[in-house]
């Protein structure tokens, strides 16, 4: 059963600009993040698209959560062994989903012209 979605996009041009600062790549991506990105064939566009999610997965959480004090890097964006993209949470995050009976969260995202665009669903 869904109990949550979240959805947002971001405009890639504007995500451009903040990779040029190291300091603001790094207060919102982890390293295990940075390093997953730099193998893909567009950094910026894996940026972007994984921007959106993170900001996907903040209303998401704004359900269950105040997410005044959410950081970025609680949830990491990354691809498994088959280049499949998944959310882990840190274990704050987790402990938060899990007391709200989420059992899964659902990610899409995509990119087209100057957008990047993420949709989250929390399921029980």
């Amino acid at each position: 059963m869904v109990i949550s979605i979240g959805i947002d996009t971001v405009t890639i041009s504007n995500v451009e600009r903040f990779l040029h600062n190291q300091q603001y790549v790094d207060d919102i991506f982890t390293e295990e993040e940075q390093r997953q990105a730099r193998t893909r064939s567009s950094l910026l566009d894996t940026y972007a698209r994984h921007f959106a999610a993170k900001q996907a997965i903040k209303k998401v959480l704004e359900h269950f959560m105040n997410t005044a004090d959410f950081e970025y890097k609680q949830v990491e964006i990354l691809f498994d062994e088959n280049k499949l993209v998944y959310v882990k949470p840190d274990e704050e995050i987790k402990a938060v989903l899990d007391s709200k009976g989420v059992k899964n969260l659902m990610l899409s995202i995509t990119s087209e012209g100057d957008n990047a665009t993420a949709f989250v669903i929390a399921q029980q």
